[in-house]
């Protein structure tokens, strides 16, 4: 990955905030249960299991596109670091 161009780096490094990452598992998890009900009564209202599945999938591919990419909103928290001390040689 050290090929690679700074700005390409750091994109598809996608760091993320740990209280970001949290709220993202709770509401991605929150997601998939809804989706996965929403897309079964779907597919046993319209007799077809074809299109629950196109549902449950067009649903997760907007869940990948939201979570996924290194997006600003998941750095809303940014982790602050303490600045780096010397040791005193003796």
């Amino acid at each position: 990955m050290n090929q690679l161009p700074p700005s390409v780096q750091k994109v598809l490094e996608g760091k993320i905030d740990p209280k970001s990452q949290y709220a993202l598992e709770q509401i991605t998890q929150i997601f998939l249960i809804a989706l996965t009900v929403v897309s079964f009564v779907i597919s046993f209202f319209s007799s077809s299991v074809i299109f629950g599945l196109e549902v449950f999938l067009g649903g997760l591919v907007l869940l990948i596109l939201a979570a996924v990419p290194p997006w600003p909103y998941l750095n809303r928290h940014p982790v602050k670091f303490l600045p780096v001390r010397k040791l005193h040689q003796t």
